[in-house]
């Protein structure tokens, strides 16, 4: 019998996707960052980063999930949608930054920071009423208005 290190990524993949189908979204709810790691063989800083992606994607591969979306989508109180453009407009993400032209996501730039500034630009960004993410922009954008040649 193989073990995991040496199954192909299908033969992983797919015995992820078993584990996860008979579970009920009410489990994968109770379960606790540490136990959905296990699950999902990544680690618990994983989890911990982005606790919503990995519990949301554990939901969406449950044979319940399966059942309720047919469900809705057999009552018309959802829609399969299969024209490509309409497609790609769903997946354009949010609006891009600044009204910029172009089809798709803005740009994404990732930086490591401090725990300390992390801290300051959360703090910020609650005084203002504003997302990390657009007070993180503004810092960006006014670096760079003052240091651009």
């Amino acid at each position: 019998m193989m073990t995991n290190q040496h199954q192909s990524p299908a033969n992983v993949d797919r015995s992820l996707a078993e584990r996860l189908a008979p579970l009920t979204i009410a489990e994968i709810d109770a379960l606790s960052d540490r136990e959905l790691a296990e699950l999902m063989k990544v680690t618990v800083e994983e989890v911990a980063v982005e606790p919503w992606t990995w519990r949301e994607a554990a939901k969406a591969a449950t044979d319940e999930y399966a059942e309720r979306l047919s469900a809705a989508v057999e009552s018309g109180r959802a829609t399969v949608i299969t024209d490509a453009a309409a497609i790609r407009q769903r997946l354009g993400g949010r609006p891009r930054v600044g009204g910029e032209a172009g089809e798709g996501p803005s740009a994404q730039v990732r930086v490591r920071v401090t725990k300390r500034t992390r801290a300051a630009l959360e703090g910020i960004a609650a005084s203002q009423g504003k997302r990390l993410s657009e007070v993180t922009r503004d810092a960006l954008d006014d670096y760079v208005a003052h240091h651009q040649r």
